[in-house]
């Protein structure tokens, strides 16, 4: 392989790249690379902006999507660039004056309404399937902690009295379908509750502990295919029916916490050999925590291909209140034709507290790739306010972030995350987003007392 010396031009390194080709495999990070060359150094402050909450970018760059501050309107925007030209040295001129005005950037292709008066968009929620150009969306009315447990819920899970997703195609804002959950709970922060893989949506309840499979047909219908948690094969309610049992109420343990302690229990038995010593040791690892395990419910479920979910299983307080360091956990894949779990692992290091994987949670764009850039984030420095600043900032420290690349070692970009005033009251916390493939970041400002 030849290896050769990244260059600061970017003219010479196109050159090289004619000459040099990737290894197989490589070429999607070769090109990625040339973001070393090409990384946001002009900044356009005040600029004329619509007074809305941009969401973020879709993978594809296509379409930007943004929520009115009532959290009851979807706004998207279509990026279409500002493009200027000048006869001599372009660095030595500033930017033209439509520049600081936000529809030179972006084209706004339609506003719609997707919450009620009593129900707010979920404004950490967007699930984005990019070959139909789909976006799942979410709504829901106030979270109620005093809810009582209805039948099949899990005791100290809050409830929410209605949660919709929306299935909204971005190209016209044509609301195709929607599907509604009742008294329900599901964790739509950061899109935790929920997970997309081809066309196929998994929604975890955690009040009723069920995984709902869910398919985007082409005809921008919901479906739901699957549903595993009290029952995991289609025709389990039908058969408990048939033989008289199901009348019985909650005297089963679910369908899905049923295969997790047999599992447990087949791996406990096949640890000792012994038959001698096998009873004393299911004692020991099994019956005397059954019920630690009883206990566990559903945290969050991945995707790991069409037929095998990767789920985690946790106590009920690290389930709501996402604190996951205390508390025990467990891993499984789970086959979905099957009904078996086929493998367990249990919590045991902080660096998997973030299993399973938060579906679209990571920025695509290559300021964000570590093998290229790096973030100092340890950078503090005193700011003078602005007039206009001094009455609500009288002094400020400025936390930044400074975009290094790591092969020229120079300070790329710096860009301002928060703004914390000198007597602490007054917090100007920053949104920043950044574009998957073109060289722009958005950063808003907003006022926290």
């Amino acid at each position: 392989m030849v290896g050769f010396f990244r260059s600061g031009n970017l003219a010479s390194r196109v050159f090289d790249r004619q000459f040099l080709s990737p290894r197989p495999g490589a070429t999607v990070n070769t090109v990625r690379q040339f973001y070393e060359n090409l990384v946001p150094s002009y900044t356009i402050y005040d600029i004329d902006c619509p007074d809305y909450s941009f969401r973020k970018f879709t993978d594809d760059g296509k379409y930007l999507v943004a929520f009115s501050r009532n959290h009851q309107d979807l706004i998207v925007y279509r990026p279409i660039w500002l493009t200027f030209s000048c006869h001599e040295e372009c660095d030595s001129h500033d930017l033209p004056a439509n520049a600081e005005r936000f529809d030179s950037f972006f084209k706004q292709l339609y506003s719609i309404s997707l919450a009620s008066s009593n129900e707010y968009i979920c404004k950490d929620f967007f699930l984005y399937m990019e070959c139909h150009q789909y976006g799942l969306f979410a709504t829901s009315t106030a979270q109620s902690n005093d809810s009582s447990a209805t039948d099949g819920a899990i005791h100290g899970v809050p409830s929410i009295e209605k949660i919709t997703f929306y299935l909204v195609r971005l190209e016209d804002g044509a609301i195709l379908d929607e599907k509604a959950f009742c008294n329900d709970f599901i964790n739509l922060a950061h899109s935790i509750g929920a997970y997309l893989y081809e066309d196929l949506v998994c929604i975890v309840s955690l009040r009723y502990q069920t995984i709902h499979v869910l398919q985007i047909r082409d005809s921008g219908s919901l479906v739901e295919v699957r549903r595993i948690g009290a029952f995991c094969r289609e025709d389990d309610e039908l058969f408990l029916y048939s033989h008289g049992q199901a009348a019985q109420g909650n005297s089963f343990l679910p369908g899905i916490k049923q295969r997790l302690l047999s599992y447990i229990f087949r791996k406990t038995w096949n640890e000792e050999p012994d038959q001698a010593l096998r009873v004393q040791h299911l004692k020991k690892k099994f019956y005397f925590h059954f019920q630690d395990y009883v206990d566990l419910i559903i945290w969050k479920v991945q995707f790991l291909d069409r037929r095998h979910l990767f789920i985690k299983f946790g106590s009920v307080d690290g389930g709501v209140t996402r604190s996951t360091d205390q508390n025990l956990a467990f891993f499984a894949v789970y086959n979905m034709e099957t009904t078996d779990i086929v493998s367990l692992y249990q919590f045991v290091k902080k660096m998997m507290a973030s299993l399973p994987y938060t579906c679209q949670s990571q920025s695509p764009s290559p300021y964000f790739d570590l093998s290229i850039f790096r973030y100092d984030e340890k950078g503090q420095i005193l700011v003078v306010p602005t007039a206009e600043q001094k009455e609500s900032l009288p002094s400020c420290f400025t936390h930044f972030s400074r975009l290094h690349c790591r092969f020229s070692r120079h300070i790329c970009s710096q860009l301002l995350s928060m703004y914390i005033s000198g007597d602490r009251k007054t917090v100007v916390a920053s949104s920043i987003v950044f574009g998957p493939i073109e060289i722009l970041v958005i950063c808003g400002r907003c006022f926290i007392g």
